[in-house]
């Protein structure tokens, strides 16, 4: 049900060396910002048309500023995507392994009961009962996991988007290659996860509906899975049916 963390995690590895290696192919001979460095050494002596240029000069340096400044947005933008891909990685696993460890029976909607509390229709009421909290307690685990693969995978992609226009193999390459994979292991993972989810979500109908029925068995309750059974199933339905983004 695990969506392939290996491959997103070397993924993940090749983005973190592209970003890191492609400022020093953009610039081989290790040149400083435009704007700052340009030009040192090379004056000409001809100090004598220095008043004439002096308004170009300084609209030349602001311009250099600008630059350098949406150059060091830029890299604390990627810095910062790095980062919460990094976390998210390293944090997978245990998220993996958290999920369902916090489930309780009360942890959902509650639906009325007379054969809770009735010896001759309480073995009917748990044979029900139990088969609900089993598939609740695997849909809760199973959108857990989904949920934690693809908040990685979101930031895998938030690191390759934003480190991908450092340099333009960088770019070519993610656009091409790495991105696609990421995407399509992500789509694969939703659909396994709705498949599952629309499993899980019909045996708790059926459950229901058994319980309905012990209900209208005993106590005449006929209309009990209407009133209350039904409820109860399509608020699961509302917050499992879909896969998480």
């Amino acid at each position: 049900m695990s969506l392939n963390s290996p491959i997103l995690r070397s993924l993940l590895v090749l983005l973190l060396l592209f970003a890191w290696a492609a400022p020093a192919a953009a610039s081989p001979s290790g040149t400083g910002l435009s704007g700052f460095m340009d030009g040192e050494g090379d004056d000409d002596g001809d100090d004598g048309d220095d008043g004439e240029d002096d308004g170009d000069d300084d609209s030349d340096t602001n311009e250099s500023i600008d630059d350098a400044l949406e150059q060091v947005n830029d890299a604390l933008g990627m810095a910062e995507d790095a980062m919460q891909a990094w976390e998210d990685w390293d944090s997978l696993d245990e998220r993996e392994a958290d999920c369902g460890a916090n489930y309780t029976r009360d942890a959902g909607p509650v639906v009325p009961s007379s054969c809770a509390d009735s010896d001759a229709c309480r073995r009917c009421y748990e044979d029900a009962v139990r088969a609900i909290d089993f598939n609740r307690f695997y849909i809760e685990r199973a959108r857990c996991i989904t949920a934690a693969n693809v908040r990685m995978a979101n930031s895998a992609m938030a690191f390759g988007d934003s480190s991908s226009g450092v340099h333009g193999v960088t770019g070519l390459s993610w656009s091409l290659a790495g991105k696609p994979q990421i995407e399509k292991a992500v789509a694969d993972l939703k659909k396994t996860y709705v498949r599952k989810a629309g499993d899980y979500l019909h045996e708790i109908d059926r459950s229901m509906r058994q319980l309905g029925q012990c209900e209208a068995e005993h106590f005449g309750e006929r209309d009990w899975y209407q009133r209350y059974g039904w409820l109860y199933v399509n608020f699961m339905r509302a917050k499992y049916e879909s896969a998480p983004e």
